[in-house]
C-alpha cells in the first residue's frame, strides 16, 4: 500500500469521527469531506475497467430507478423494515413477477432498497425521498428527463452548430436541439409533470439556500431612509416561493413585509397565491418577466439568486440593464450565484454543463468582472461564507454569492474610502477582492455599456 493511499485512509478516518448526523452548514461540509476522500481513495486503487464498469452501473441504475419512480413503486412499499414481499408487490404494480425482481435486485445492490423477510424488500432513507411528489425525486426526475436527454444528443449538437460554447436561447440551444424545437428556448417547451418538478426542485434547493450570515441583511432596515418613503426595500426578482426574502425577515424583522416584493413568471405566482405559504404572507407578489420594464422602480434592493447561471452574457445584460434602468441614486443590486474558481470541484462542474444546455453558465470571478463591467456595475467588494474553508473543505464545494452594490457614479471614490464594510485588506477599491466561493460581490453602478 502506497504512503499517499495511507494517508488518505488515515484522513477518512478521522474525518469519519468528527461526522455529525444533522444537515447544518457543518454538518454538511463534514459530511462532504467524507465523500471527497472516499472518491479520493476508490480512484487510487481502480483500474480503468473498474471505472467503466462503474459507468455501466451508472446508466442501469438510473434507468432501473427512473422506471420505479415512474411506477409509483415506492409508494406501493410500506413503510418499516417488514416492507412488502415480491408477490404482493407485484400486484400492486399490475406487472410481471420476473421483471420486477430484476429491477429489484439492482435497487438493492445499490442501496436504493433494502432486502426484507425472504423474498421481499423494504425503504431506505434514500427511498423515502422517491415517495414524496417535492423531495430531491424530483431534483433526479429532471435530471433524467431532460439533462439526460439532452447530453445524449450533444454529438448530433455540435455537429450541427460547430464545437463553440452556446449562447443563444433559441437556434443554437442544446435543450432545445434535444427535443427538436430549436425555435423555441428552454423555458418554452416545458410541459406540466416537467414544470411541476422543476418548482418542487426549486424550492427544495431554496430551502437548503442562502446562508443568512454571509451579509448584513440589517443593513436594509437601517438605511430605509435612502430611498423613497412608499418605494419597496427589497425586490426579490424570480424569487420563487420567497424562501429568501423569508430569511431576510427573520434576520431583519424591521424589514416590512409590505416593503417587500416577490417577482416570479405567472404560473409560479398563481401557484404561490394558491398555497399561500407563510413565508410569502404579507409580500407583495407581482407576475413579472425580467427581459420586460421593472414596474418596480426606485427600490432599495434588487435580488437576484441563481438567475445570471440561467442564461448568456448577452441575456444577463439585458436582465441587468433593466434594473440599471429604474434604480435610485442609493439603489442597490444583489446577485447570489456561483463563482467557479479555476480549480473547481465536481458539483460545480456538473452544474455547469448543465447551464450549457441552456446556453448559460456558471461563471468564474474573471466572467463576472466583465459581465457587471458590460452591464454598468464595478465590483467594489466580495462578502466572504463564513463556513468557507472550515475542515480542509474547499469553498467551491458550496453556493456561491455575488453581490453587486449599485450607486451613483458620484459616490464610488466616497464608498470606497467611508464604507460602513471596508474592502479586504490589499484589496483595490475597484478590484475583484480575494476571497473564497459563497461569497459576495460589492459592485457600484458606473457607465456601463448597458445592453
Amino acid at each position: 500500500m502506497s504512503s499517499d493511499l495511507k494517508d488518505l485512509i488515515r484522513e477518512l478516518s478521522e474525518a469519519s469521527e468528527r461526522l455529525p448526523d444533522d444537515p447544518t452548514s457543518a454538518g454538511f461540509q463534514q459530511r462532504h469531506r467524507v465523500i471527497q476522500l472516499t472518491n479520493k481513495i476508490r480512484s487510487a486503487v481502480e483500474q480503468p475497467v473498474d471505472r467503466v464498469s462503474t459507468y455501466h452501473e451508472y446508466i442501469a441504475e438510473m434507468a432501473a430507478l427512473r422506471l420505479f419512480i415512474d411506477w409509483n413503486a415506492f409508494a406501493h412499499i410500506p413503510p418499516g423494515p417488514d416492507g412488502i414481499s415480491y408477490a404482493d408487490l407485484v400486484k400492486r404494480l399490475d406487472a410481471e413477477e420476473r421483471l420486477v425482481r430484476r429491477m429489484g435486485r439492482l435497487l438493492v445492490l445499490k442501496d436504493i432498497l433494502k432486502p426484507a423477510g425472504l423474498d421481499g424488500v423494504a425503504r431506505t432513507k434514500l427511498s423515502e425521498e422517491f415517495v414524496r411528489k417535492d423531495g430531491w425525486g424530483a431534483w433526479f426526475r429532471i435530471g433524467y428527463d431532460s439533462r439526460n436527454r439532452t447530453n445524449m444528443r450533444w454529438r448530433e449538437f455540435f455537429a450541427k452548430y460547430g464545437r463553440k460554447e452556446p449562447v443563444n436561447a433559441t437556434h443554437g440551444n442544446p435543450q432545445s436541439f434535444a427535443h427538436d424545437q430549436d425555435d423555441k428556448s428552454f423555458w418554452d417547451i416545458l410541459d406540466q409533470h416537467y414544470l411541476e418538478d422543476f418548482n418542487a426542485s426549486m424550492r427544495m434547493v431554496s430551502q437548503a439556500g442562502t446562508p443568512p450570515e454571509i451579509f448584513p441583511w440589517k443593513w436594509i432596515a437601517e438605511n430605509a431612509q435612502l430611498v423613497a418613503p412608499d418605494a419597496a426595500l427589497v425586490v426579490d426578482v424570480g424569487g420563487g416561493f420567497g424562501h429568501e426574502l423569508e430569511m431576510m425577515r427573520k434576520e431583519c424583522p424591521d424589514i416590512p413585509a409590505e416593503r417587500m416584493v416577490l417577482q416570479d413568471r405567472p404560473n409560479v405566482i398563481e401557484e404561490i397565491t394558491r398555497l399561500d405559504p407563510p413565508e410569502s404572507r404579507g409580500v407583495r407578489k407581482m407576475a413579472h418577466d425580467f427581459f420586460a420594464e421593472q414596474p418596480v422602480k426606485g427600490a432599495l434592493v434588487y435580488f437576484f439568486k441563481r438567475i445570471m447561471h440561467d442564461w448568456s452574457d448577452k441575456y444577463c445584460r439585458q436582465i441587468l440593464g433593466r434594473i440599471r434602468d429604474v434604480m435610485a441614486p442609493e439603489s442597490r443590486v444583489l446577485i447570489y450565484d456561483f463563482v467557479m474558481t479555476l480549480s473547481p470541484t465536481i458539483d460545480v462542474v456538473v452544474a455547469d454543463l448543465a447551464m450549457m444546455n441552456l446556453s448559460a453558465k456558471q461563471r468564474t470571478e474573471e466572467d463576472w468582472k466583465e459581465l457587471l463591467k458590460s452591464s454598468g456595475f464595478e465590483i467594489l467588494r466580495i462578502w466572504k461564507d463564513p463556513r468557507g474553508g472550515q475542515n480542509g473543505l474547499v469553498a467551491e464545494d458550496l453556493a456561491n454569492v455575488t453581490q453587486a452594490f449599485a450607486q451613483s457614479a458620484k459616490r464610488i471614490q466616497d464608498q470606497a474610502v467611508e464604507a460602513e464594510f471596508p474592502p479586504a485588506e490589499g484589496a483595490s477599491a475597484f478590484g475583484i477582492y480575494e476571497y473564497e466561493p459563497t461569497d459576495i460581490v460589492d459592485a457600484l453602478r458606473g457607465n456601463g455599456t448597458g445592453y
